[in-house]
């Protein structure tokens, strides 16, 4: 159980995303539990010359760490264009660690995942961590690198791995550092609230989130269950039914 947030930016980074994904991690919805908030720890990935690389990770809740601070002042200073993609996580599978920690860097890709799925194949020797989320991210990265096409890769893996297994949810965000690329599926129509892909549509931005109200003031949807879009560095936005 978790929350995400990718942003596609051409100029100055929208920094009241990241403090919104705080406010989350003590205060978000997380169903059968009692008490409220994505306390398990957080993460911000970006790019560099093309080049994925951490902004920082930790096991401490956002909300009381005092590196989120640091992380969102080093995010502001981003060459633009890029593309920034952040998590808050409760975890569902895999223990409190920095290993288990979204987003994923893995071959070139940036992912971060919200949702369960149960019993994906192993993926020997390259897993760092105990989460299908990373074994989802190691996925997609091997297709990526037979299809060269993100939205490609993505579909791929929701077909053939996903579809075929009993999840909770798949909400995905996955990017290249040209593309930002997302998808959203559920499978209890009782939780489509809770498992939620939203689109923010800005002069210099768009954004892809969860239940945040992210403060642009731009043009807000709803990405409908089953549907993949993508975001591209000049915010052309493609989207598709799978």
């Amino acid at each position: 159980m978790c929350r995400l947030l990718g942003v596609v930016f051409r100029r100055k980074f929208p920094t009241e995303t990241l403090s919104e994904l705080r406010t989350l991690s003590k205060t978000g919805e997380v169903p059968d539990e009692k008490r409220r908030g994505h306390r398990d720890g957080w993460g911000i990935a970006t790019f560099q010359a093309g080049k994925p690389y951490y902004v920082a990770r930790s096991v401490a809740p956002a909300f009381s760490d005092k590196r989120y601070d640091d992380a969102v002042a080093a995010v502001n200073k981003v060459p633009f264009p890029s593309i920034v993609i952040a998590h808050v996580r409760a975890a569902s599978s895999g223990r409190v660690t920095i290993e288990n920690t979204h987003p994923f860097i893995v071959n070139g890709l940036v992912f971060a995942h919200n949702g369960t799925v149960n019993g994906l194949p192993d993926h020997p020797g390259r897993q760092k961590g105990q989460t299908d989320s990373e074994l989802i991210a190691l996925m997609i990265a091997d297709r990526f690198e037979e299809k060269g096409s993100l939205v490609s890769a993505v579909k791929s893996v929701v077909k053939e791995e996903i579809d075929e297994r009993a999840f909770t949810a798949a909400i995905l965000l996955a990017s290249d550092g040209k593309t930002l690329v997302g998808y959203r599926d559920y499978t209890s129509s009782d939780r489509a609230a809770y498992y939620d892909l939203k689109m923010a549509r800005c002069a210099e931005s768009v954004a892809l989130f969860q239940e945040i109200a992210v403060g642009c003031n731009g043009y807000l949807t709803e990405i409908e269950k089953r549907e993949i879009v993508s975001v591209s560095l000049d915010l052309e936005i493609t989207q598709s039914r799978l």
